[in-house]
């Protein structure tokens, strides 16, 4: 399994690393701060799961996706958006984008990531 991070945050990155870690998954996970490295990465290689961070300064979670399908639409991974608080509007418009995205609360729960791989 492949995952990448995206996230402004050093901290979140390292906890969100620490989290996938724990899961035993055998996987190679990418970090990046910089959501443009991040996307270079994420259009050059197969990836099974992007998690990105919502509001970031660059590129905002939303534009990060978007330039993501518009550069790789038919093989997209599973993709997760990290945000601090999830409402019916920020849910409405990353469905708009893909009806695959899912929204999640900063931090995720292993629980979570378990059961989207079942």
């Amino acid at each position: 399994m492949h995952i990448v991070l995206v996230d402004d945050n050093e901290i979140d990155i390292f906890v969100n690393q620490k989290l996938l870690e724990t899961m035993g998954f055998e996987a190679q996970i990418d970090a990046f701060l910089n959501p443009k490295e991040g996307l270079l990465k994420l259009t050059s290689s197969n990836v099974d799961l992007l998690i990105v961070d919502n509001q970031m300064p660059e590129l905002t979670g939303y534009q990060f996706i978007e330039k993501l399908i518009g550069k790789k639409s038919n093989n997209l991974p599973k993709i997760i958006v990290l945000t601090a608080t999830v409402n019916d509007q920020l849910q409405k418009e990353y469905t708009s984008l893909h009806p695959e995205i899912k929204l999640w609360e900063k931090p995720f729960f292993v629980a979570e990531l378990s059961a989207l791989f079942r």
